[in-house]
């Protein structure tokens, strides 16, 4: 029988690895698909806590620490988001990203933290899911104090702390 942090090191190297590689490609993927990638991790949980199929395992996912599916896509995302911001990606990842310049200074805008345009399509398309619809979108949902941290370490602190509570309604 493996020890717990045995299990939990090769559930990291067998799975969790495995959703977080490139996931910030699955945004806007359809709720089934979205719910397979979840099972995933409920049974990778579940393997860690030695816990039955039907025994609840919510409360696992937050002593964890892990984020659902949906909000690590968005992790990923908004990082990206982030690092562009300070010229730490390549400059076509900036170059998708169109800051917001009113021609005016309203107070509704009194933050310095930078909005993006956020581009619209008429339907919900695949465009919907591109890094220059879908990033500006949940950017522009951030409260001001995420955006305005001090370096990416912080940010990620913070970033996670805000998703996990949106996630776990804590």
């Amino acid at each position: 029988m493996l020890t717990t942090e045995a299990t939990k090191l090769a559930v990291h190297t067998l799975f969790t690895s495995r959703l977080d590689y490139c996931n910030c490609l699955l945004t806007g993927i359809t709720g089934t698909l979205l719910k397979r990638l979840q099972n995933i991790q409920r049974t990778s949980a579940r393997l860690i806590t030695r816990k039955r199929k039907y025994d609840p395992i919510t409360s696992d996912l937050i002593d964890l620490h892990w984020l659902p599916i949906k909000q690590r896509i968005d992790f990923k995302v908004l990082v990206l988001v982030f690092k562009s911001i300070r010229q730490q990606t390549p400059e076509y990842m900036s170059a998708m990203l169109q800051v917001h310049t009113g021609s005016r200074r309203l107070r509704s805008t009194s933050s310095s933290a930078p909005q993006f345009v956020q581009l619209r399509t008429q339907h919900t398309t695949f465009a919907d899911r591109s890094f220059s619809c879908h990033a500006p979108r949940i950017w522009n949902q951030l409260p001001d104090h995420i955006k305005l941290a001090g370096s990416l370490n912080i940010f990620k602190k913070l970033l996670k702390h805000h998703l996990f509570t949106i996630a776990y309604n804590q």
